[in-house]
């Protein structure tokens, strides 16, 4: 079988996964220079790279109309883990400074605010105690927790699928006390008791973790604390020594602060562990999640598929998965972070800090982009969202530019590994590089 016909049998293969690629022509031809005569798996990564290098480069110097850099920091990885023994390769791509005001470099130990991305966690950490049989998604939240009797014959599991719509009396972000926060959180009720609708909001994971204390403090007959639960359940379990709440450290990114405080404003006044923001991650530990998620080691299959679930198809909202998740949608970046490129029941979470990770366990890919875009300016014709006016468009390019690169990568992998007996052990492949502003 000549070449051309072995990396038609990869594409084809990619296709059969659910992936879309709408420049299939381009890859394949981008894959056949790659794979060149006397190139070898190493050097055909490494020389995609290099094109990541300046894409990533590229992205972190890049300002607005305003002469303002859109990010002072990231740090970007790719990751293709293996289960077969053909070997590994992780890219990593890093550099700035953890903080606009502060000339501190991000290196491979920065931990960086990923605000709702935490929700993913939550939702593993959830699953994880339904298989240890402490949880059961079907019972009523006020049954088993009596802080939130409003919420009707809501259970677990309505949460998780973010159905109705839920509200507080008061605004609990602009509370003055932990305390005054939580009873306003206690005041918690439906607008909407639908099924046949969702609407995405932070409550359901807060009452999730406020509720998976008391069920886990009462099976352990001491008090346990959600950051606690889920250090010993889930952080401990998958060697995730860098994924933290509330971290002792100065290592710290995207919060918008020097003072190691979580952005979320929610987050911070009840006390910066909550199941819907407060972790603060590096890139490698999201590649250790990834690769420990796929191995349905952790948790089963049923659930890693849960989480890329499409729950409502139909609804104004269709790109949002189980507990916010994003999922993949015809309409691609537009709807949601979820490349088109990855395999059907591929997902990915996003945070409010501009922190992004995406997942494809059927094709075993994994990307993470985590920045520092927090900004502030008197003038808020400058601002959108907390971070500098052109932000979005500027992220989403590069994803975009970033995808396309990770699918040569996987199809020049795929090709050494099927068809040139490539059996070396390549996860000392890395690129970190360091830029300035």
């Amino acid at each position: 079988m000549d070449k051309e016909r072995k990396i038609d049998e990869i594409l084809d293969s990619l296709i059969k996964s659910g992936s879309e690629i709408d420049y299939l022509k381009e890859l394949k031809e981008r894959s056949l220079d790659a794979t060149k005569k006397d190139v070898d798996l190493k050097e055909a990564l490494n020389n995609i790279a290099k094109e990541l290098e300046e894409q990533t480069e590229g992205f972190l110097n890049q300002k607005n109309q305003y002469g303002t850099n859109l990010i002072s920091g990231i740090s970007t990885c790719i990751y293709l883990p293996d289960f077969s023994g053909n070997g590994e390769y992780k890219l990593k791509l890093i550099g700035g400074t953890r903080n606009r005001n502060v000339d501190l470099k991000v290196d491979e130990n920065t931990m960086f605010d990923v605000a709702s991305i935490t929700k993913l966690y939550t939702l593993i950490l959830l699953f994880k105690l339904e298989e240890l049989g402490l949880v059961n998604l079907n019972d009523k939240v006020k049954d088993i927790n009596p802080d939130f009797q409003n919420l009707e014959d809501f259970t677990l599991n309505d949460l998780v699928r973010l159905c109705g719509e839920l509200r507080t009396n008061g605004n609990v972000a602009q509370a003055k006390t932990k305390e005054e926060a939580y009873e306003m959180l206690k005041t918690l009720y439906l607008t909407s008791n639908s099924r046949e609708e969702n609407k995405y909001t932070d409550f359901g994971a807060i009452v999730i973790s406020d509720t998976i204390e008391k069920i886990v403090s009462k099976h352990l007959n001491k008090e346990m604390k959600f950051d606690d639960i889920m250090k010993l359940f889930l952080l401990d379990k998958l060697g995730l020594n860098e994924t933290k709440f509330n971290p002792k450290s100065d290592n710290l990114s995207g919060n918008g602060n020097t003072l190691g405080l979580v952005h979320d404003p929610k987050a911070r006044i009840l006390g910066g562990a909550l199941g819907h923001a407060g972790l603060f991650i590096t890139s490698d530990d999201l590649a250790r999640l990834a690769k420990e998620i796929y191995s349905v080691n952790y948790i089963n299959k049923k659930h890693l598929e849960r989480l890329g679930e499409i729950t409502f198809p139909n609804s104004a909202q269709s790109n949002k998965g189980n507990l916010g998740i994003y999922v993949k949608h015809p309409s691609g970046y537009a709807k949601t972070f979820t490349p088109k490129e990855f395999s059907k029941g591929s997902f990915s979470h996003q945070g409010w800090t501009g922190a992004m990770a995406a997942f494809d366990p059927n094709n075993l890919i994994h990307n993470n982009i985590l920045v520092n875009a927090i900004y502030q300016d008197e003038d808020k014709d400058k601002v959108k969202a907390d971070k500098p006016v052109g932000y979005g468009n500027a992220f989403e390019e590069y994803q975009k530019q970033i995808t396309r690169n990770i699918m040569l990568m996987w199809v020049a992998k795929q090709y050494y590994n099927r068809y040139c007996n490539v059996k070396e052990n390549i996860d000392d492949i890395k690129f970190i590089k360091h830029w300035g502003i």
